[in-house]
């Protein structure tokens, strides 16, 4: 056998396999005895025909196409282990030549290939985040939000200050109509969840979106917000018309938005509302003081604190999550920097899984929305081959970024320890307890598989950073590290904190209980009977409130 070996388009390797032609007549005559066996031929046993009357029977070209593929798949197998090729994927068997030499060729797709050229000189500007006192105080009103006490749930006429649930649909009243109504409104309810990651990518590509007379500017069928003329939660003007509305009252009006509330494309755009007022109540929102401060730190874990003290604790979990979003968005912006620097290749099969994957998200989007692939393109007058054309693009993005994420971890030598894993693992389970019960419910095979994937994106995203301000890689994950021993930490002492209030809380209700037993009093039960009935707020607090940092 006779290799040659060279790459041509696509990252793909071409063998040309030159053989003796007696290897070739040895395989036509295995072909016919194979044929042999499968047809009967009168006068002959089934394989026991010669084979010249085998090929009169069933034509020379029948056993030259058998005995090409048998043969074929021989000197693919050896031209493999002979080459330093390492596919991809299958090759396809490309072209076979009787003359001058019976010559077979096959084409390979190759493994992807990525040259990460100078990554570790690139250079980003890291900008430190600060979180603002207004920030701390939207913080604090949020969490005043979540104790508002109901006075009254049978209110029939909204006012400044009541709570109402409502359902809201609006859109927008002026501006260009568009192409084909039937067709957007088609297109529109076919698309609205499942396609959004490509409409993302197609915005990028065209420029902002302009929205069109009829376009949905919101839509909501169960919200909830405070009648505060200073809190309108749309737009400006949006609450003042729903003051007086009665309960199960639809409120029509139309509103233009402001120059100061909106981005740039529908500034001045006029926009009718339809609004249904579901629900009313009179409410009581708690002052921002050292009582509220007291039950607001408890309900937490924390220390029992003063306004003070949980403004600190406030501002302390608020820079620990802006540290953490920047320092995410920094990484993700060096790797897109190492990105477009690098060097990449791969085979057309490898952009067309990535491509079949995305369809296939796609149309199980579409069957959540009870619709099949064929209705959309029916609907939206298209074909598969331009719903692949609409995925290429991005499924390059992916696969682009995919394969450089790969070889950066290759590169930077990541490899996560068993002492890695272990730290993670506290880390989660901390925030709820630390009985042997709730490590059993969460050490599992399926989850230390997913906490190791975690650690290897946490651990190049420290790469990433450490590289992009040209710092040592190993004091970044030493760092981060630090960083996850103390959210542990923390995360252990307040399920501690939580544990101990509810024991508390369980300790003042029995002593509570008992006591207006023995004392029989009618003033104490009916002050009791006043009360509303709450659990603590130690009780209300759930182990995820416990793990987190807000």
């Amino acid at each position: 056998m006779n290799l040659q070996t060279e790459r041509i388009e696509n990252h793909r390797a071409q063998f040309t396999i030159e053989i003796e032609s007696d290897q070739l007549e040895d395989a036509k005559r295995k072909a016919a005895r194979k044929i042999s066996r499968q047809v009967r031929i009168k006068g002959f046993r089934k394989g026991k025909a010669p084979y010249g009357l085998v090929v009169r029977e069933v034509g020379e070209g029948a056993v030259i196409e058998e005995a090409l593929d048998a043969l074929g798949d021989v000197l693919y197998k050896q031209a493999l282990e002979e080459s330093d090729v390492t596919p991809y994927g299958p090759g396809a068997f490309e072209d076979f030549k009787l003359e001058p030499a019976p010559t077979f060729v096959f084409s390979v797709p190759l493994q992807p290939e990525v040259d990460l050229k100078e990554y570790l000189d690139v250079r980003l500007v890291f900008d430190e985040p600060v979180v603002t006192d207004g920030e701390v105080d939207d913080a604090l009103k949020l969490m005043r939000m979540r104790q508002v006490e109901v006075l009254d749930e049978e209110v029939e006429v909204t006012a400044l200050g009541h709570r109402v649930t409502i359902a809201v649909d609006s859109e927008f009243v002026d501006g260009d109509p568009p192409d084909d109504e039937v067709q957007a409104e088609a297109e529109d309810a076919l698309t609205a969840e499942a396609d959004e990651s490509q409409a993302d990518a197609d915005q990028e590509d065209t420029g902002p979106y302009i929205p069109k007379l009829g376009d949905t500017f919101v839509k909501d069928d169960n919200t909830q917000i405070i009648l505060d003329p200073n809190e309108d939660p749309f737009t400006h003007g949006f609450v003042g018309n729903l003051i007086g509305a009665e309960r199960g009252s639809d409120v029509l009006f139309e509103l233009t938005i402001p120059d100061d509330d909106a981005e740039e494309t529908i500034i001045g755009r006029r926009v009718s509302f339809v609004v249904t007022i579901k629900d009313i109540e009179a409410i009581s929102i708690p002052e921002l003081d050292d009582e509220f401060a007291q039950r607001a730190s408890r309900d937490r874990g924390d220390e029992i604190l003063d306004v003070a003290g949980l403004r600190q604790s406030v501002q302390q979990e608020l820079e620990r999550l802006a540290w953490e979003e920047a320092h995410s968005e920094y990484s993700g912006d060096v790797l897109e920097k190492i990105v477009d620097g690098a060097e990449i290749v791969y085979p057309d099969l490898m952009l067309n899984e990535y491509i079949d994957e995305m369809i296939r998200e796609f149309e199980g989007n579409l069957q959540q929305q009870r619709l099949s692939l064929d209705d959309y393109l029916r609907l939206t007058n298209s074909s598969k081959d331009d719903l692949r054309e609409q995925y290429r693009e991005g499924a390059v993005h992916s696969l682009r970024h995919n394969l450089v994420l790969r070889e950066l971890i290759n590169a930077q030598a990541i490899e996560i320890t068993d002492d890695d894993l272990e730290l993670r693992l506290n880390s989660v389970i901390a925030g709820y307890g630390t009985s042997p019960e709730m490590r059993k419910l969460f050490d599992t095979p399926q989850m230390r598989v997913n906490i190791s994937n975690e650690l290897v994106m946490n651990h190049l995203n420290a790469h990433l950073a450490a590289i992009g301000r040209g710092e040592d890689t190993g004091t970044a994950i030493d760092e981060m590290k630090s960083r996850m021993l103390a959210d542990t930490e923390r995360a252990r002492e307040r399920s501690e904190r939580l544990r101990r209030y509810r024991e508390e809380d369980a300790a003042d209700s029995d002593e509570s209980s008992t006591s207006g037993d023995a004392a029989e009093s009618p003033m104490l039960a009916d002050a009791e009977e006043s009360q509303p009935a709450s659990e603590s707020p130690a009780e209300n607090a759930s182990p995820n409130t416990a793990a987190s940092d807000t």
